[in-house]
């Protein structure tokens, strides 16, 4: 549970990333949703902004990777979760406790 509302987490999730040098692909504020470019390979982060008790949100981080080129089926139909250990799981594993360093935490 991160201490800010979905469109401040978003923003900064979007500045650490850009910060960090992962280019991001989309980003809504609004919807609470950041797509990162492709990273490392063909690795990406997915994050979704859900709002929970006011002012807090709950962040959701999806690390992905596309193992094969398909030029008959869209790239996202050939992404698979990315393995523990990779570059994807250990950036969304970065992202996230860079929000909770930045924003602060709530347990309960």
């Amino acid at each position: 549970m991160i201490n800010a509302r979905p469109p401040r987490v978003t923003q900064v999730a979007d500045s650490l990333l850009r910060a960090d040098t992962v280019g991001v692909h989309f980003v809504s504020s609004r919807d609470g949703f950041l797509e990162s470019a492709e990273f490392a390979g063909t690795y990406r982060l997915r994050v979704w902004v859900d709002p929970d008790v006011p002012g807090k949100s709950r962040v959701t981080i999806e690390a992905v990777y596309r193992p094969a080129e398909d030029p008959s089926r869209t790239p996202r139909d050939l992404e698979l979760a990315a393995p523990p250990e990779s570059p994807g799981v250990q950036r969304a594993a970065q992202l996230l406790a860079a929000l909770k360093d930045k924003l602060g935490v709530t347990t309960y």
